[in-house]
């Protein structure tokens, strides 16, 4: 088994409020562990953000992770709830924000290949 740590595998994404995928585990590797996530506010008022980790099944409150995670005006969050988390092939996350545009997400993962 091989691993490549730190690699980008979310840049930039900037969330609107409807829940969308911006990462899916591809078939070619084993799965991914988050090493870090940083989710800046750019508007100029408070904003917040809910982020969910899909193993299988259906997306819904069960795998909420961060739900309505608030970020004032301007500044960011680490999001410590999303380090040492782990997706096997096809794991997703998900995210939304309380407005659209007001927040975008950075994301560094551990690749695992066989």
């Amino acid at each position: 088994m091989a691993t490549t740590p730190l690699q980008p595998i979310v840049s930039g994404v900037s969330l609107t409020t409807d829940f969308q995928d911006i990462y899916i585990v591809p078939s070619s590797l084993d799965g991914a562990g988050i090493d870090s996530a940083v989710f800046n506010n750019y508007s100029a008022s408070s904003a917040n953000y809910t982020v969910r980790l899909i193993q299988s099944g259906a997306s819904s409150e069960l795998n909420e992770i961060i739900t309505s995670k608030d970020i004032r005006a301007f500044k960011n969050d680490l999001a410590p709830a999303m380090i040492g988390q782990a997706l096997v092939i096809g794991g997703i996350i998900q995210a939304k924000a309380s407005a659209n545009n007001s927040i975008n997400v950075n994301i560094t993962a551990t690749l695992i290949n066989t």
